[in-house]
């Protein structure tokens, strides 16, 4: 691959994981008004919308859909709706501790179920050393540990998706346009959405969705934490591969 394609894949890979960092702020703040999955519905449906705008093209085959309808299950009903339900239980710093694990579970997965891929000595130190970092800078030489284990546990199975979906997007990379499967991802995940909002039966909170601080909050999820993201983590990975664009997790 040529050197700028490879360039292109760590300033893309770079760009989400800015992005993603400041959505947990966001959505700790949503939270407040919404339920998990009614912001997760609201993010995905704007950003189905964006998608189709900047990418009008059909595709359909059954069996190709079940691998979307999989993908989506983990990267967005499952992932998100663990993640914020880990942050209406835990501590932000808790959960971001946790979902950080993601790049050594792709890896273990990728090991388990493709035997050319092989986790060195160096990777795995590298990997430990990178974890330990990520710990340093959350508590920041302030230790206030604070454990809640229902929503540690959540933190970390929203990390166990986000590697499965890693796992399942490296047999499409390459082979769909980013922006349709991240089309697909989005619709798959209003469709799966559906079900969680039925049981729930939460009212939505029309007066806090009207006002700036909200509209402004969904959008941002949505149109750039989800539209803009998943097409530029989906170009990456189809540049530099999946365990390399995971690494970036670390960052957030």
């Amino acid at each position: 691959m040529k050197k700028g394609e490879t360039a292109a894949g760590h300033l893309l890979a770079l760009f989400c994981v800015v992005v993603w960092g400041t959505t947990f702020l966001v959505s700790k703040k949503l939270l407040e008004s919404f339920t998990p999955a009614q912001v997760m519905m609201m993010r995905f449906f704007l950003a189905y919308l964006m998608l189709w705008i900047l990418y009008p093209h059909w595709r359909f085959s059954w069996r190709e859909e079940g691998w979307f309808l999989l993908m989506s299950l983990f990267s967005n009903t499952l992932y998100f709706l663990s993640e914020n339900t880990a942050l209406m239980l835990t501590q932000t710093s808790n959960v971001s501790i946790l979902v950080s694990t993601a790049p050594i579970l792709t890896v273990v997965l990728l090991s388990v179920f493709h035997r050319d891929e092989h986790v060195e000595k160096r990777e795995l130190i590298g990997f430990l050393a990178a974890f330990a970092g990520v710990v340093l800078v959350v508590f920041n030489g302030t230790v206030v540990l604070k454990l809640n284990p229902l929503g540690d546990v959540l933190a970390f199975c929203a990390a166990l998706c986000w590697a499965l979906y890693g796992l399942l997007l490296r047999r499409c990379s390459g082979k769909y346009s980013s922006f349709l499967i991240s089309r697909k991802l989005m619709f798959y995940g209003m469709l799966t959405g559906l079900p969680v909002l039925a049981v729930q039966r939460a009212p939505m909170n029309w007066a806090a969705l009207a006002s700036w601080g909200s509209l402004a909050g969904i959008g941002y999820l949505a149109l750039i934490g989800s539209a803009v993201c998943y097409v530029a983590r989906n170009s990456s990975v189809e540049r530099l591969g999946v365990r390399k664009t995971n690494l970036y997790i670390y960052a957030i």
